[in-house]
């Protein structure tokens, strides 16, 4: 809270901000976290404040159900991941905020739904993808949907990681990516890529059925960012011996050491049979890759509700466009608002969902493009240029 002429202004009431914050950093897993968090500690503090989802989080923390679910996830990933914990605490202390509040952050609706076993349950998110395949590029568009808090509220990480020797020993390995970020959280969860060749981006999905302990999708995606090929991306997406606790889709472009690329689309379950992930796979090389908030191909029991019928209503929007063929046309689609109460880009500033940021990967160009407003009407606010210098080194 800030004083304006002898009056109070909001962080809330500060309009569509046309800036994407950067931040180049390297480190260790601990120092990359805690320089995100000194960096942007005053976004991340503010945005603790307003995220009312955030209190309910809380809220479920307190109870026994909830208490024991949050300690046996950071029990696992203090097995499974210690060295992202790290970076969470990292986050934590250098933005002089709770840590317990960012992990309940990124247990997400697996804390949130502790106590809520409702096929209507009130599940946020958002994201649309539509992505092409030639054999002269490959173009994935990705809008960011997320919570209207979240506007304002996120910044792009450009990392080069160097694991400590104790960390090493834990399994981890260096890292150089860049990822959007929003605040307080782990990067991965959004759009970014890896210098080892894989560009991606998210869609949250919503099973009925979660499994609380298990390991939250933010910590899956945030290991992706180190994967160096394919079939490691698939192992850590599988998570053998615990599996995910809740539900996405990846929308993923492999450069291979030819410099042939991939495009292809993983939807993400909890397995309930089993500990590990259900993963179903799809490669696209002539059809175009167009992905919202619903399960398309894995036999799921999905919730009800807003985020369902958003993602029906913006597919059906999407797939009224003729197949893309180059990037103008994913600028359109990514712009689209047929559809008033459930836009393809959405600006509404009643609408609790919010496109804060839209994403265009060009392969051929090797530029990551960020809009905030949209994409066919505006020029990108930040252009950066995707480098695979890791790619031939393993």
């Amino acid at each position: 809270m800030r004083e304006l002429n002898g009056s109070a202004v909001s962080e809330k009431h500060i309009g569509r901000r046309r800036a994407v914050p950067v931040i180049y950093v390297r480190g260790s897993h601990y120092e990359v976290g805690y320089d995100m968090g000194r960096t942007f500690a005053s976004i991340i503090q503010n945005y603790l404040d307003t995220y009312e989802e955030l209190k309910s989080f809380e809220k479920e923390y307190k109870t026994a159900s909830g208490r024991t679910a949050y300690d046996t996830t950071l029990a696992n990933m203090n097995q499974r991941y210690p060295y992202y914990v790290k970076e969470i605490q990292g986050i934590a202390d250098g933005a002089n905020v709770s840590f317990h509040q960012l992990f309940l952050l990124h247990m997400d609706d697996i804390i949130g739904t502790i106590n809520e076993n409702s096929i209507s349950r009130n599940d946020t998110g958002g994201c649309s993808d539509i992505g092409f395949s030639t054999a002269d590029n490959v173009v994935l568009g990705h809008t960011e949907d997320a919570p209207k808090e979240t506007l304002n509220h996120f910044y792009i990480v450009s990392a080069h990681i160097i694991p400590t020797p104790e960390d090493k020993e834990l399994g981890a390995v260096e890292e150089r990516f860049a990822s959007l970020s929003y605040a307080g959280q782990l990067p991965g969860y959004t759009m970014g890529f890896n210098e080892n060749g894989l560009v991606f981006t998210i869609n949250t999905l919503s099973p009925l059925i979660l499994k609380p302990g298990n390991t939250p999708r933010t910590f899956i995606t945030r290991a992706l960012l180190a994967a160096r090929d394919p079939a490691e991306a698939d192992k850590i997406l599988l998570d053998e011996g615990l599996g995910i606790g809740n539900g996405f889709s990846i929308n993923m472009i492999w450069t291979d050491t030819k410099g042939e690329r991939t495009l292809k689309n993983i939807e993400v379950a909890p397995d309930l049979q089993a500990d590990k992930s259900s993963l179903h796979v799809q490669k696209y090389d002539k059809e175009p890759l167009m992905h919202c908030n619903a399960y398309l191909r894995q036999q799921v029991k999905q919730v009800t509700g807003e985020i369902i019928d958003s993602s029906l209503t913006r597919m059906k929007a999407i797939k009224q466009h003729p197949a893309p063929q180059n990037r103008a046309d994913i600028e359109d689609i990514l712009s689209d608002t047929t559809y008033k109460d459930y836009p393809v880009f959405q600006t509404m500033l009643d609408a609790h969902i919010q496109t804060i940021a839209a994403g265009i990967f060009d392969m051929k160009a090797s530029t990551w493009s960020i809009y905030i407003d949209k994409p066919n009407a505006s020029e990108p606010v930040a252009i950066l240029p995707m480098r695979f210098s890791m790619l031939n080194k393993y």
